[in-house]
């Protein structure tokens, strides 16, 4: 095997307080530097990740590794660590990562510690240093915990910011202290304001019995307090308060006077993502008496009492296979806020979908969201004319070809762009060659050794020849034949327009499912749009039917698995293209008109007044 000779330089730094960026990175970079050279070849480009070595996902190692995979257009052949420490902190991972590097033909190398991964002795030995680093993490993390256990029993607020209601007040570290003396000991004390409101939203939940909701609500109404300054305003945009947050602070007992460490299990959410859980009540470690109590133990105690007689209902996200609302799980309301699904409801024979805004942030909030109305719902009987239209029109009509077009153009002008920077890049390389050979052959006519130089000149053209190779190997036109593939394939979809208007309620949700349907209702701006994705699997299934079978589009293809539609399909399939349609509402703002016309090229429909 060919010594690779383009190396790209991988840069880790575990922590911002412990180390400096602008210290540790270049420090990594030179000894990276100096190995490539040693192993015969240059860094040619960088990927740094400033995250926890036991952390999978990294944004730099994850732009590293999708390069790696594009075998024709990637810019190293091999990469270069400071250490195996850098690389991972975990030994599953660190194997993971170089299994994935050896599949695509990647050497991975590193600057100090580690031997000649070619050899089984190498491996044997680098794989020792990767049990050597876990061992270190893993030791660390016990003292670190330990020295955490010691500070909360001596009532020391250990890391992170002070809950709502108190704010952090450091105290100086004794004289003669040999560590850091920049931090601080941290205790809790009140703060005026929030502290009111906190004793308010016990006593409501309490002593006057109130729910979440009504809570959420009552905060919520014009001149009340603001919300937690850490809620998220992506998903919060109204910076309203939400029944989740006044739940962790009900169930919170910082708010007795008590310090409470290992309540939640975060690290589990780090590594693996979604929320901190709570552990087990023998796993807390308690210190009393160690800040101001906002509440007394008697109605936190009764707040617990009423969490336990009215238990928090569990939601899923999954939808039965017969379940009685055909867009179950396919609706969002997008009015003032990000996208969230519109729960099936039913009242007076009507089957209708509403937004739950106000299950999480109150009635108030969600009137001053929604523009003035508190409760947005969108009726099945309206939805399903405007479902059936788009399939008729965008998933089986003619129009699917003229937006399927539109979209590949799209792609098509994308790929220009990026084949014309990787031509231009190449053409750099060979003009830099060149340079360089002139270089070298002025240096022989000056009176150089040519001994010294041949085998500087042998690379430099090594080095033209690959980057000349590469620029002949890039075709004009690299995807028309998929492109019309595509086209053809769709075109081979029969027309089941009139199937679909006369199939049962369970098929016509299967198809919706199937397709990916999705509908976003904006009543303040009075605007629906409608997509679909139109996967190869699906496209396969279809072709040639001329029927909607009673267990779905195709029996085998497209049944949903484990009887839940949300958990996927048996079949794989790659997206084909995803088609769009928006629609306004009537003048009368209080369904869709049945009457449209064509405004623009691009498909937007607008209701005739």
């Amino acid at each position: 095997m060919t010594p690779p000779t383009r190396f790209v330089d991988y840069l880790r730094l575990s922590t911002t307080d412990r180390q400096d960026p602008a210290l540790s990175f270049p420090s990594q970079h030179k000894a990276n530097e100096r190995k490539a050279v040693e192993l015969g070849g240059e860094i040619v480009c960088s990927f740094e990740d400033q995250a926890s070595g036991a952390k999978a996902d990294r944004p730099g190692w994850t732009a590293l590794m999708a390069e790696a995979r594009d075998r024709e257009n990637r810019r190293f052949d091999a990469v270069l660590c400071y250490s195996t420490s850098r690389l991972a902190r975990d030994k599953l991972l660190a194997a993971l990562y170089e299994r994935e590097l050896k599949k695509v033909g990647v050497h991975i190398a590193y600057a100090t510690g580690a031997a000649d991964t070619s050899t089984p002795e190498g491996q044997m030995f680098v794989g020792m240093q990767q049990l050597w680093d876990q061992f270190e993490r893993d030791k660390l993390a016990r003292e670190t915990r330990r020295g955490q256990r010691e500070g909360i029993e001596r009532g020391w607020r250990m890391g992170g910011r002070a809950p709502y209601g108190y704010r952090r007040q450091g105290e100086a570290l004794p004289e003669g202290h040999r560590g850091d003396t920049s931090k601080q000991r941290v205790k809790l004390v009140p703060e005026p304001d929030e502290a009111t409101v906190v004793t308010e939203i016990f006593h409501l939940h309490a002593s006057q019995g109130w729910g979440l909701k009504a809570i959420a609500s009552h905060l919520n109404r014009p001149g009340g307090p603001p919300s937690p300054s850490h809620v998220d305003k992506s998903r919060n945009r109204g910076g309203h308060w939400a029944t989740s947050t006044l739940r962790s602070m009900l169930r919170n007992p910082v708010y007795t006077g008590r310090l409470v460490w290992n309540r939640l299990d975060c690290a589990t959410a780090r590594q693996h993502g979604g929320t901190p859980h709570l552990r087990a009540e023998e796993e807390w470690v308690i210190s009393p008496d160690t800040h101001a109590a906002l509440i007394s133990d008697e109605t936190f105690k009764h707040s617990q009492e009423r969490f336990k007689t009215r238990p928090r209902k569990q939601h899923t996200n999954r939808v039965s296979k017969g379940s009685r609302y055909m867009f179950a799980g396919l609706v969002y309301c997008v009015s003032g806020h990000q996208p969230l699904a519109m729960q099936g409801k039913t009242r007076k024979g009507h089957v209708y979908h509403a937004c739950g805004y106000s299950n999480s942030y109150g009635d108030t909030a969600a009137t001053e969201i929604h523009a003035g109305q508190k409760w947005v719902s969108l009726r099945e009987d309206t939805m399903l004319p405007l479902a059936e239209q788009f399939f008729k029109e965008r998933v089986w009509g003619p129009l699917r070809h003229e937006k399927l077009t539109h979209q590949l153009n799209g792609h098509n002008s994308e790929r220009k762009r990026s084949s014309q920077l990787l031509v231009t890049r190449l053409h750099q390389q060979i003009a830099s060659a060149d340079r360089n050979l002139a270089a070298q052959v002025r240096a022989i006519e000056a009176g150089v050794d040519i001994e010294v130089v041949k085998a500087r000149i042998e690379e430099l053209k090594a080095d033209k020849q690959a980057a000349q190779t590469a620029l002949d190997a890039i075709p004009p036109a690299e995807r028309e034949t998929e492109d019309n593939y595509l086209l053809e394939r769709l075109a081979r979809i029969p027309d089941l327009t009139q199937q679909l208007r006369d199939a049962t309620h369970e098929i016509k949700r299967l198809v919706f499912q199937a397709f990916e349907l999705r509908i976003e209702f904006d009543k303040a701006q009075r605007h629906i749009a409608l997509s679909a994705t139109i996967t190869e699997a699906v496209a396969r299934a279809l072709e040639n039917t001329r029927t909607l079978h009673s267990k779905g589009l195709m029996p085998e293809e497209l049944v949903p698995v484990n009887g839940s539609a949300s958990t996927g399909w048996k079949h794989p399939s790659t997206t084909v293209h995803r088609i769009e349609e928006p629609w306004t509402l009537d003048s009368s703002g209080t369904s869709f008109a049945p009457l449209i016309r064509r405004t623009c090229r691009t498909g937007e429909r607008r209701a005739r007044g």
